[in-house]
């Protein structure tokens, strides 16, 4: 599909409340919202955008859930082994994504029509789980993955949305001159902050999120996230609850 639209909003480099599940209670400070895309209603985005705040829909592209209401529309051909932690879902086949691209640009559609601004693509980065221990079922190749992302990229853009970097350090290099933005999970903990200082570099916000559960101190990483230039943000695992913003 070729692009008809040329310009898409900038997301603000300023807090983010990030919460994919139960009920948004944003804070005064907050600038952009990351949401579940089925879960949130078009009033909600509309509210929010009425109070100067940038909406993000979560899309899953990269894995299926069983309790999507359009999981039915997914070839079983193109379904994989379970992702690991949680259940019911399972990899998709990005080698082969043609095979499920019209289920994805439907979720796109509804993204723009309920009103967000950007798209945040999660499980982008299938295969490094594939070169580290085959987990997809699928053997991808570092080729099919640079593929299909821009193949997103030009699918978010031709609609007017911005899209972001979620995580899958190794493609930055490929990715930075064209995706809005970036979101870390992990990245103190797991020693990657760095590898994202290209986006700083061209003045794009990096949204970098550390776990409850696995030992996240805000007297630590929030110092870090500062040095960085990124937005710092202390959340619990499950994303059901409002996070806590560096300051």
């Amino acid at each position: 599909m070729a692009s008809d639209i040329s310009v898409w909003p900038k997301v603000p480099n300023a807090p983010l409340h990030w919460q994919l599940q139960g009920d948004i209670d944003v804070g005064a400070k907050i600038r952009v919202v990351d949401s579940d895309l089925f879960e949130t209603p078009a009033r909600q985005v509309r509210e929010w955008r009425d109070a100067g705040i940038f909406p993000i829909c979560y899309i899953n592209v990269g894995a299926v859930e069983d309790w999507r209401e359009d999981y039915a529309q997914f070839p079983s051909e193109v379904i994989g082994n379970p992702y690991w932690g949680w259940d019911g879902e399972n990899w998709l086949d990005i080698g082969r994504f043609e095979r499920f691209s019209d289920v994805i640009l439907a979720r796109f559609d509804l993204c723009r029509d309920k009103g967000f601004l950007g798209i945040e693509p999660d499980n982008i980065d299938a295969y490094e789980a594939d070169y580290s221990n085959k987990e997809t079922g699928f053997n991808l190749t570092r080729e099919d993955q640079i593929r299909y992302v821009s193949w997103l990229i030009d699918q978010a853009h031709a609609r007017g949305l911005a899209i972001g970097q979620k995580n899958a350090a190794e493609l930055v290099p490929e990715l930075v001159g064209r995706m809005d933005f970036a979101l870390l999970e992990s990245a103190y903990h797991l020693g990657f902050m760095d590898e994202f200082s290209p986006y700083r570099d061209v003045k794009k916000p990096v949204f970098a999120v550390e776990y409850i559960e696995e030992g996240a101190d805000p007297k630590q990483f929030c110092p870090k996230a500062g040095e960085y230039g990124f937005q710092g943000v202390v959340a619990g695992l499950e994303l059901d609850g409002k996070p806590e913003n560096c300051p």
